[in-house]
């Protein structure tokens, strides 16, 4: 038996290359589907502690995607889709108190009164500045910052409208065209292991019975691509990875796994072999904990990243908020855990159920605040570490170089030898 060798995100390093650009200047608008492009290569994961229509809503209007789960019945899926679709694509409603284009932080700290503007047209009256909340203060503060890069700009439809995507089980055709109708711009396949011949059949099925684009995942070999791709014509991206999340246990109880960054270089290799890489999109899922991993993603191949666990903590996530002492957190569970399989099995009595095998964990991140604050960091981050691999844009990136660690070297690159 050959033993091959897989290798995730702390295994290697971005090498420093000429950059063409200040980090500032560096563009990550990219495509996650073959017709949907966004602002911020960034995608929320469709899991029920995580996105709902409210992150699905604030993370559009700051150039990422929200994909709504599945963990509920068509019904409330889809009008939560049609939430997204009217809600308004822009940050008018923290603006009410502020002057867009004249704002500072220094200003926001002063008694001087606020004339209510957005883009210099009058929406309403004169309020002091100290009236606002500290937290609004922060939150208007980051939002303003990524507004004015000139970069971010919401992700909309060719209607003007927010981007949206849902989550689907490949055996559910009742829910993918009631999603369809509803307006959804694109559907993820939500599948632990989609390289499952009845799974192939049944998504192929589904794929001819609606005409908005198809992400199909989760998926981490060469030959999953290959396969998936020759049954299924109209697939418009791959969700890639398989037991990298946070709360994932399945390499544990499955003993199964591919880790995001391999399954990224499998995917790549692929798509390179049928004259499709840069055409169909891969979704890098799992694993991204900040700004770096999400950069050697992009570095092996990935068009955009999908994470669950930066936004957990959130305030736009739709879990509970703990107190424990004087900290707060919010609670997150995997997909596969007992008390996500015990909520999809009575949500829906007429979906396929799945596997009666927990592997996902349940338990609490540490509170974040909005979700500005972590769009912010990986806005900021991600151009800092394009710009270190040579690229002004994510297509260039994608000619950039990653090198192996010694696990010594790994232990160096962390910051180190300090007295905590």
């Amino acid at each position: 038996m050959r033993i091959i060798e897989y290798i995730t995100f702390d295994d290697v390093v971005i090498v420093p290359r000429k950059a063409p650009v200040d980090p500032q200047y560096v563009v990550l608008e990219s495509n996650i589907t073959r017709n949907h492009r966004i602002r911020v290569p960034i995608l929320s994961s469709p899991m029920d502690t995580v996105t709902e229509q409210d992150l699905a809503i604030e993370i559009a209007r700051l150039g990422g995607v929200g994909v709504i789960h599945r963990n509920m019945s068509i019904s409330e899926q889809a009008n939560m889709i049609q939430s997204v679709k009217s809600a308004s694509p822009d940050f008018k409603h923290l603006f009410d108190t502020i002057s867009i284009n004249e704002l500072d932080k220094s200003y926001l700290q002063s008694d001087k009164p606020l004339i209510i503007t957005s883009n210099s047209s009058p929406i309403g009256a004169y309020i002091p500045a100290k009236s606002l909340s500290p937290a609004l203060v922060e939150k208007i503060d980051l939002v303003l910052r990524l507004l004015r890069t000139g970069h971010v700009k919401p992700s909309l439809d060719n209607n003007g409208r927010l981007l949206v995507g849902a989550a689907i089980s490949p055996f559910d055709i009742r829910r993918a065209e009631a999603l369809e109708k509803a307006g959804a711009d694109f559907l993820v396949t939500d599948v632990a292991h989609l390289h499952n011949v009845e799974a192939l059949s049944a998504l192929k099925k589904l794929a001819e019975k609606i005409s908005i684009d198809i992400v199909a995942g989760n998926i981490g070999t060469k030959e999953a691509v290959l396969d998936i791709l020759s049954k299924v014509e109209s697939i418009s991206g791959l969700r890639v990875g398989i037991s990298s999340g946070s709360i994932c246990s399945t390499g544990v109880v499955a003993g199964a796994s591919v880790p995001t960054l391999t399954a990224v270089m499998n995917a790549r290799e692929a798509l390179e072999e049928l004259g499709l890489f840069g055409r169909i999109p891969i979704i890098a899922d799992g694993g991204i904990r900040g700004p770096g991993e999400a950069a050697k993603a992009i570095v092996a191949g990935a068009s955009a990243v999908m994470s669950g666990r930066l936004f957990a903590g959130t305030d736009e996530a739709p879990s509970l908020l703990v107190r424990i002492g004087d900290k707060l957190y919010k609670t997150y569970r995997g997909m596969a855990s007992a008390g996500a399989m015990k909520r999809r099995h009575a949500a829906d009595r007429y979906s396929r159920p799945s596997k009666q095998l927990e592997e996902g964990v349940e338990g609490l991140v540490p509170y974040e605040g909005p979700l500005v604050k972590v769009m912010s960091r990986m806005f900021f981050g991600l151009q800092a570490s394009l710009g270190y691999a040579g690229a002004s844009r994510i297509e260039e990136a994608w000619n950039g170089v990653l090198a192996r660690v010694s696990s010594l070297g790994a232990k160096e690159i962390n910051p180190h030898d300090l007295v905590k």
